[in-house]
């Protein structure tokens, strides 16, 4: 009798829990879907860009205030419109078109894709925009959420930027054809003076050389050394204003080589003859190897200069005592020639500076500076318009050794 009323009761009294415990757990759900919806709103409205989600149709189906703010449209007037109403007129067709591409084929687009972007506000107004683009597939279908950025400060500071560099890029050029003129005009001016100066030059050298032979009566010790000085300045002075001068050409463009076969050996000795004065006097030890059997095509006179800068300056460099050598050989189409000293030597930080314009690297054994500090420019332009290379091997007070190459034949000379 009185175990089913007490079975009826505990029935009753455990379904009563039961349903308890299902209307509990279900709230606790709603609650964490409020709460979780309220922290996707507070993160939607606290991101700085503009976030916006489309459907498959175009329609608009969510935004946060950015894109409020930056359209000037209320969100009631844009939820469940299609997106081309932020797009301007002219674009929107373009628009609906590349939409229906990204439908069939979605991808992520990340932002700053290269693409030039505009967006139209409610008035009408339109400015410059980026968008990434992300594709899903959510509860109600294929969406696709697009964070709108503005950069229209961005694309003025561009703008500015830009016209500041064009502005500079025109200054600078105008700058450049000034200096270039101007280098044109030096150059004309060098060339003019140094035709000029020779000429008269050639006449002091031409009579002191007459003087010399003493046809119109002897000279005494006293006048003949005179006559000696005047001949040797003369001599240096002309050199100097051809260094000049064939600065001038390289300059301007105008220096032209006249590649003709020739015996390297016999040119060689004739460079070795002009610097036999400072050598004997400087009681200098010269040695040359000439291993070149074939005929070189090269232009004679430049080849000529340039071996006797390197040699003049072997020997100006060394002091009395002291040895030079040249060295020449064929190596792999090329003759390659070495001009080496016991001399002063060449700090290494000077080793590129030393083929500069104008640049001298010290004093000579004498204890002064001499020359224009033009031949080694001169000759590494003639090397290289050879189609050749220099360079120089140095240590101070260990001597130097200077190395360049020239083709030996024409077909290996560059046009």
């Amino acid at each position: 009798m009185t175990t089913a009323p007490l079975r009826s009761r505990l029935g009753s009294s455990a379904c009563g829990v039961w349903d308890g415990t299902l209307d509990q757990d279900r709230m606790a759900e709603q609650r964490a879907e409020v709460r979780g919806e309220q922290r996707f709103q507070e993160l939607l409205e606290a991101a700085p860009d503009g976030i916006m989600q489309v459907d498959a149709e175009g329609r608009i189906v969510l935004l946060n205030r950015v894109v409020e703010r930056l359209f000037g449209y209320s969100r009631q007037e844009l939820l469940g419109q299609p997106v081309e109403v932020l797009v301007p007129a002219a674009q929107r067709d373009k628009h609906m078109a590349h939409r229906d591409r990204y439908r069939e084929r979605p991808a992520t687009r990340p932002m700053g894709a290269a693409l030039q972007l505009e967006g139209m506000r409610k008035d009408g107004s339109s400015f410059p925009v980026e968008i990434s683009l992300s594709p899903a597939q959510s509860g109600e279908g294929f969406v696709v959420t697009a964070i709108i950025r503005d950069v229209t400060e961005r694309k003025l500071a561009e703008d500015r930027l830009r016209a500041v560099q064009e502005q500079y890029t025109s200054e600078l050029e105008r700058q450049n054809r000034e200096i270039e003129r101007a280098n044109q005009l030096k150059s004309e001016f060098l060339a003019s003076m140094s035709h000029e100066l020779r000429t008269p030059l050639h006449t002091i050298i031409g009579f002191s050389e007459l003087l010399g032979e003493e046809l119109e009566g002897p000279l005494n010790e006293k006048q003949k050394r005179f006559l000696n000085h005047i001949h040797k300045d003369s001599l240096h002075l002309l050199e100097l204003i051809n260094d000049i001068l064939d600065l001038s050409k390289i300059e301007s463009g105008r220096l032209d080589l006249r590649l003709q076969p020739f015996d390297f050996s016999a040119v060689v000795e004739e460079s070795v003859s002009a610097v036999r004065g400072p050598i004997l006097a400087k009681n200098i030890h010269a040695v040359m190897q000439v291993d070149v059997p074939e005929a070189v095509e090269a232009d004679r006179l430049r080849v000529k200069q340039i071996l006797v800068n390197l040699l003049s300056n072997a020997v100006k460099f060394t002091p009395e005592g002291g040895r030079v050598s040249l060295q020449a050989r064929i190596d792999r189409g090329m003759v390659v020639t070495k001009v080496t000293d016991t001399g002063i030597g060449i700090r290494k930080e000077d080793h590129e500076a030393i083929f500069d314009k104008f640049y001298q690297t010290g004093t000579t054994t004498k204890g002064v500076r001499e020359g224009t500090g033009l031949g080694l420019a001169i000759t590494r332009h003639l090397v290289e318009r050879h189609g050749g290379t220099i360079e120089v091997v140095s240590q101070p007070g260990k001597g130097s050794a200077f190395t360049f190459t020239i083709p030996l034949n024409r077909t290996d000379v560059p046009s």
